[in-house]
């Protein structure tokens, strides 16, 4: 049995640092000329899934196998499998379903559906049993040594401005010459590839990274963490920065600000310290000194124009989505079919999801869907704050970066469109369950090194 609990522990741990993995077997494609948005695949990260559900369902119809850390947490875990906000979740995947009628491929929406119940879930799994068996503080140190390998990947990316060949990985074919890499054009005309890591997207590496800076973040403060973590996280911002990921960069400096700022006027007596001076001289010089060397890229990227193709296509996406009123919507997972009938004459690279979460379920499953959805945010937003009451730091840390994904959402799909989006999504979703100090310190060491 000791054997099954390491190799149960291992899968976890893996699981959370092969999140950018794009390792996968595409199964159907719609048409003859490939659409990611028109496909079926299933994920390295699937798999591993499904091998610990099956251990979740083991360890819940065999509860005695495996003594409880604390039988009081034990029986909390039960209690709140299912809260209020939760119920909307069900609401959402019923309306799902339903939607299916809508669309213009059934095969596309009943994948499309099966996806959503498969990271809901992961969801119910990770907040109500990952958690406590595998502790929060292992699984954020893990999150962040996965950061530390996508930088490492994502830097020798940017200065290469090439792929590595990691195609076991499912690392992108990044490259000058093809079309439709996400790049940019700095002051001095040059082209400027932004690096991807493992990830389908430099959007979609910013969001992990942005998670490994949150979890280092969480560790220096409150844990007491090797001087070595802070090496590891000057790579990981670099890396970040090289993302030029706009939305996630300026979330990040809002989010250290507004760390900043908390501690100074609610938490000073309590937080600030050599730890917290010192994390701010790191962060504050390593910015400057990526700024002065790149400031041409920077100036670059944060110029934006109404005229720029990444604006107005956002902007078309959004008009085109809210055409769509419906109850049940287009179908679930088919916004893009929808957009081909609706504009047949677009090139074919700009047939993708309105880079708007909240717009795309809309449009997908109606007004009843993101209804549902936007229901079981608030919720969830209000029941956290009931519950905590926001006393500690940590609490706001949490709201913090789950209002930050939300925001990401209001500029980008991956998050409910992409494999390694749902993980994201769902992992900072968790956050907002855990309301007890007492709740992250199971199993846990409590001074954890490098």
């Amino acid at each position: 049995m000791v054997f099954v609990r390491k190799f149960e522990q291992f899968l976890f741990y893996f699981l959370l640092f092969a999140i950018p993995f794009q390792t996968r077997k595409i199964l159907w494609h719609q048409n003859w000329n490939f659409n990611e948005w028109q496909s079926i695949s299933i994920y390295g990260t699937d798999i591993l899934l499904l091998i610990l559900f099956g251990f979740w369902i083991f360890d819940l119809i065999n509860p005695k196998i495996e003594p409880p850390v604390d039988n009081r947490l034990r029986k909390s875990v039960i209690h709140r499998f299912v809260k209020r906000h939760d119920y909307f979740l069900f609401v959402l995947i019923v309306v799902s379903a339903i939607s299916i009628k809508n669309s213009s491929s059934y095969i596309l929406s009943t994948y499309s559906v099966l996806k959503l119940v498969e990271f809901v879930v992961f969801y119910f799994y990770i907040k109500s049993y990952a958690v406590y068996k595998f502790g929060l503080i292992r699984s954020m140190i893990v999150l962040i040594y996965g950061g530390l390998f996508q930088a490492i990947i994502a830097i020798l990316q940017f200065f290469k401005q090439s792929s590595l060949g990691l195609g076991l990985l499912g690392e992108s074919v990044i490259s000058p010459n093809l079309t439709g890499i996400a790049s940019f054009y700095n002051m001095a005309g040059e082209k400027i590839i932004r690096t991807y890591g493992t990830t389908p997207h430099p959007n979609v590496l910013a969001g992990y990274l942005f998670l490994a800076i949150f979890a280092f973040y969480y560790l220096w403060i409150y844990k007491n963490i090797s001087k070595f973590f802070l090496l590891m996280y000057g790579l990981i911002i670099l890396a970040f920065f090289f993302t030029f990921a706009r939305v996630a960069v300026f979330l990040l400096f809002i989010n250290f600000l507004v760390r900043i700022i908390l501690v100074h006027l609610k938490f000073k007596k309590e937080y600030w310290n050599k730890k917290l001076a010192l994390l701010s001289v790191v962060t504050v010089v390593v910015a400057t000194s990526l700024f002065l060397i790149y400031w041409s890229e920077t100036v670059s990227r944060v110029m934006i124009s109404s005229k720029e193709e990444a604006v107005q296509m956002r902007i078309f996406y959004n008009k085109e989505s809210l055409s769509s009123l419906n109850w049940f919507g287009v179908g679930s997972g088919n916004f893009v079919n929808w957009l081909m009938v609706k504009d047949p004459n677009l090139p074919r690279n700009l047939y993708q999801p309105v880079h708007n979460i909240y717009l795309l379920v809309y449009s997908e499953t109606g007004i009843l869907g993101i209804s549902a959805f936007l229901m079981f945010l608030l919720f969830l937003i209000k029941d956290f704050v009931l519950r905590t009451r926001m006393k500690n730091l940590y609490n706001y840390s949490f709201l913090l970066i789950f209002l930050s994904v939300l925001f990401m959402g209001l500029f980008d799909h991956f998050l409910l469109t992409l494999q390694q989006g749902r993980f994201i999504f769902w992992l900072t979703v968790m956050l907002l369950t855990i309301n007890r100090k007492d709740d992250i310190m199971i199993k846990q060491q409590s001074e954890p090194t490098a």
